[in-house]
């Protein structure tokens, strides 16, 4: 990512292409595909939801997100060495960018007062 690049558009454009890709109703083989123990339809259903929060909140998410993210990222990273080249492994590379960039350029929302 160039420096100059916001970090919401990017993954805002990572998202499209993904939406693009990855469509309902998903091929039986992807219904049920698990690798290195991670159901990986899962994984991408939990991401998306707090990609959906982060892009809405211009950056923003709240810690219980951030810690999807995080355990999302790390199966990711546990699945990424085991995909071979019918596992689709774009999809799964660019959603390991996703979440890192989520990571990297988080902004906790402000505290409300109660």
């Amino acid at each position: 990512m160039d420096t100059a690049e916001d970090p919401v558009a990017v993954v805002a454009g990572l998202r499209e292409e993904h939406d693009k890709e990855f469509r309902w109703p998903l091929p039986l083989r992807l219904l049920t595909f698990e690798v290195a123990g991670v159901d990986l339809v899962s994984l991408e259903t939990r991401l998306a939801g707090c990609v959906h929060t982060w892009l809405s909140n211009g950056g923003s998410l709240h810690e219980r997100g951030m810690g999807t993210v995080r355990l999302v990222l790390g199966q990711i990273e546990d699945v990424l060495p085991e995909l071979t080249e019918d596992d689709s492994p774009q999809i799964w590379h660019r959603l390991h960018r996703v979440a890192r960039l989520i990571v990297a350029h988080n902004t906790p929302p402000a505290e409300t007062a109660s």
